[in-house]
Order: structure tokens, then sequence, then C-alpha cells
């Protein structure tokens, strides 16, 4: 038996198998400060390169960082951000991690490993709004950052090089949720909950390109784009018709439905595994981690999870999927491994 493969067996003894075999669970990731209590969490980025995730924890009031240089994270520390944290986004390029915080504002953190500043907000900007900072992603050819306030209808635009606001987009409406870049075309795309819609940003030009209507019952919150074949899986959070749509970024429109997973939040594309994710922390018939094939696009099988495990991660190294656990007491990560890529 190979070494990983031995490590991860005895790892997941006595946890489940769950969704047609396709994944082991894990025991849970512990986060000592704040043990036994009920967690408060939004978003989790990985950095692949370093094995380092960070997770935006309320509970904690700060960014948690996690060792994933092993198939089990381990708690390094929480990096304090003030206002608690939201959404969060590594600018590999520029040595720098990016949260949102709920008073408006937006943290900069160093994280060159070389810097004594490592692991400390250098820098904070004001979005001008009352509401939370939430949801950004980051354009690693421009350099920039697009944070949304979900609630304040803003958009934001960060010279990651100089820690500047170069734009503000506002009066876009309310329920304005995750921005996702796209290598194929070099455009910021965005979906909006409340509108039931896609915009789509150009970063070369700070420009607001177009609206989409998604036209089904989606109510998208997540957004995850394949760059190989222009396609993008939104998650969507209508509890009246649960679904995930497959979206043609190209013609701005949907290919089709997928009813397997639906009233969730973030979902989340890794072009090494050829996988999409879906974090369905509300689906009716039970809060579950969906696992997509990235092309062709199909459903492969759910995880079983619990309510308000709405965000994820992957760890492309280990193939270990994270999401957060938000159950009572239980304040945590939860993990599973996929012994193979499914097909």
């Amino acid at each position: 038996m190979p070494a990983l493969a031995g490590v991860m067996l005895l790892l997941a003894i006595a946890f489940p198998v769950v969704a047609a075999d396709i994944a082991l669970q894990l025991p849970n990731v512990a986060i000592p400060p704040i043990n036994g209590k009920t967690g408060s969490f939004d978003i989790i980025d990985i950095d692949q390169a370093a094995h380092l995730m960070y997770v935006g924890d309320r509970t904690s009031g700060g960014v948690d960082i996690f060792d994933v240089s092993t198939p089990s994270a381990r708690y390094l520390q929480t990096i304090a951000t003030g206002a608690t944290p939201n959404g969060v986004s590594v600018a590999k390029n520029v040595n720098k991690l990016f949260a949102g915080l709920t008073d408006s504002t937006l943290a900069i953190i160093d994280i060159n490993p070389a810097s004594p500043a490592r692991n400390t907000v250098i820098a904070r900007l004001t979005s001008g709004g009352k509401k939370r900072v939430d949801e950004m992603d980051y354009d690693p050819k421009e350099k920039k950052l697009y944070a949304a306030n979900s609630d304040d209808g803003i958009v934001t635009v960060v010279d990651a090089v100089g820690n500047t606001i170069v734009k503000q987009f506002k009066d876009l409406g309310e329920g304005l949720e995750q921005p996702r870049y796209n290598a194929a075309d070099g455009m910021m795309y965005m979906t909006s909950s409340d509108q039931n819609a896609v915009f789509q940003f150009d970063p070369r030009s700070d420009t607001l390109v177009k609206k989409y209507d998604v036209k089904v019952s989606c109510n998208p919150n997540g957004l995850a784009i394949n760059p190989a074949t222009n396609q993008a899986l939104l998650g969507c959070s209508n509890k009246a018709t649960p679904m995930a749509v497959l979206w043609d970024l190209k013609a701005g429109g949907v290919i089709t439905t997928f009813a397997e997973a639906g009233a969730g939040d973030m979902t989340f594309y890794n072009p090494k595994a050829n996988l999409f994710f879906f974090a369905a922390a509300n689906f009716p018939k039970g809060p579950v981690l969906a696992v997509f094939g990235g092309w062709p696009v199909h459903w492969i099988g759910n995880l079983p999870t619990g309510v308000g495990s709405h965000a994820l991660g992957f760890d492309e190294t280990h193939n270990v999927i994270y999401t957060v656990n938000q159950q009572p007491n239980s304040a945590g990560l939860m993990a599973f491994w996929l012994p193979a890529i499914p097909k």
C-alpha cells in the first residue's frame, strides 16, 4: 500500500464511506482557540503551492491559518483582523491575503515568508459602505482584487501592488455575491442572488461590460469557472427549486441544470482534479457537499455535511475537501478524502 494511502486509511478508519464510495470522511479539524464553541465561518481559500489554508473565522475574529502539507490539516494561528472577516482571497504573485470585514473595510495581510511583517495586517482600505465587505476574487494578470459589498451594491477594485482603491462600482443592487476571475477571457464575473443575475466586468479597463439575467429560478450565490471550457457552475440559493446551474460564459446563458444539489452557497473548480464542488448547506434533502465532473460537467455524488457548511476548499496535493462546521458546540472544519479522483 502506498504511504499516503496508508496514512489516509488510518485517518479515515471508523468513519463512514459516503456518496457511492467516492470519499472517506476524516476526523474533524480542531481550532483550539474556539474548541467547544459554535462556530461562525465564511470563505476558505488555499495557497496550493505553500500548502496553507486560510479561513474567515468570525468566532475568533480573524483569519485562521492551517498547514495542509500533510493529509490532515493542522491549525497554526489566527490573524486578528479587528472587525470580523468574511471573504478571503490569496494574491500569490504579490504575497498578500485580502479579507473583507464586517465594518465595510478590507484588510490586506502580508504572507511573504521572508517578510518580518508576515501574517500581519499591513493596510486597511475603506469601501465607503455601511455594511460588510464580503466575497472577492483576484486577477493575477492585472494584479487587481474585486471585492463586493453584498448589501451596499458596491464593488471595490484594489491595486494589489500599491494597496490602493482604483475604481468603485456603485448602485449595483442588492445580493452581490461571488466575484470570480476567468483566465480564458480575462474577465471578472460576479453573481447576485437577489437579482438572479451574473455581472461581467473587464479588469483591464475596470468597466462593467454586461449584466445577464439567469432566467431559471436559481438566485446564484456561488460561482466557479473552468477556463478551459468557458463554463461556470452557479451555486443556486433558491430553496423552492433547489438546483445548480451550468452557465455558458461566452453566450451568457444556461446550458443545463442539476437537481441533485441546491439551496447552497460556495462553488469551486479545481483544474488539477477537473472537479467542481458545491456547498449546498440548505439542500432540502439534507446539507451536502456536491461533487461534479469538470468536463463534461455531470453530477458524481453528494457528501453529507451539516447545516451551515456553506464554504469549501480543496487541497489538490492530497485530494482532501474541507468545509466549515457550524453545528452547535462543534466549531472546526469537516474533511473528506477522495481516494481516487472520480470521473
